[in-house]
């Protein structure tokens, strides 16, 4: 039996709720991925919490206990069970950890924005690769295989500003499912944007339902065009759920918390699943719905 330390408070939630059937999607070492009727869910060995998941600390790996894809499952307040290899994993006594934006308190717009916007710069650069869109905060200008996405994410910053419901959606679809990986450069990208977007709005004391409305819209509109594996993570954005990562950056962003925090979160956001995209979509809202205005 492994026994899970720390559990998205989300999925605790679901588990808490009812009893659920699911299959297992894919295994890696240090990576369980199961689909549940209310999503993916996750069991990790390594690495930060993301939504929907829960951290066990077992030094067996998941293959070598057996598991593979297609194997039943069933998920309950107890926890996680695979019966077929007799594999379960306890949560009752997890850590719950809140991974939902709106849980953050006392965000705010600190006078140095701007600078703290410019810490984000070394971080892509030392991780930018010819595989992801670092190239779009970067250097805009050489990258023209990017052009097709250039002018939809422009739409994007003028529906968000100008807070179009129609715009948002016409937009979101525009720019998702471009790129290459399990989930499309540009879907990280989205889930980025929409999550800076969200930390944004309630540090200008937006209201919190109205913020969550946006982003569902987006979300919504951008799966159509994309994956399943974009189309788990862009769902999960669009309700406001991120990665510990990104949600330890974007906290350091709207505060007055050191640069070397600031710039330790941008690192293990980078460093991370989709980091580098991630990060691409934070400074491009940052920059389009905010900085670009208030210069």
């Amino acid at each position: 039996m492994e026994t899970a330390q720390q559990i998205c408070k989300r999925l605790h939630t679901y588990l808490r709720e009812g009893a659920y059937t699911g299959r297992v999607a894919y295994v890696s070492g240090d990576r369980l991925d199961i689909q549940a009727s209310f999503g993916l869910v996750c069991v990790l060995r390594s690495g930060a919490l993301l939504p929907f998941s829960c951290k066990v600390s077992g030094v067996q790996s998941f293959v070598a206990l057996g598991l593979k894809a297609g194997m039943d499952v069933l998920l309950d307040k107890e926890g996680i069970g695979i019966p077929e290899k007799e594999f379960t994993v306890d949560v009752t006594l997890a850590e719950d950890v809140d991974l939902a934006l709106e849980s953050m308190v006392n965000l705010f717009i600190p006078l140095d924005l701007p600078i703290r916007y410019r810490h984000l710069l070394p971080v892509l650069e030392r991780h930018a690769s010819s595989e992801d869109l670092s190239l779009l905060v970067i250097s805009p200008d050489l990258a023209p295989e990017l052009s097709n996405l250039r002018r939809p994410l422009e739409d994007l910053s003028a529906a968000f500003f100008d807070w179009s419901e129609e715009a948002v959606a016409q937009a979101a679809g525009a720019c998702s499912g471009f790129g290459g990986g399990a989930v499309p450069a540009s879907d990280a990208l989205l889930c980025g944007y929409m999550a800076c977007f969200s930390c944004l709005s309630y540090a200008l004391g937006r209201k919190y339902t109205s913020v969550l409305n946006l982003t569902r819209i987006a979300a919504s509109a951008a799966v159509a065009n994309t994956n399943d594996s974009g189309t788990v993570h862009l769902l999960q954005a669009g309700e406001g759920l991120v990665g510990e990562d990104v949600f330890s950056l974007l906290r350091c962003l709207f505060s007055d918390v050191p640069y070397t925090s600031l710039t330790a979160a941008a690192t293990r956001t980078a460093q991370g699943p989709n980091g580098v995209n991630l990060l691409v979509g934070v400074c491009l809202a940052l920059n389009g719905l905010y900085l670009s205005h208030a210069a």
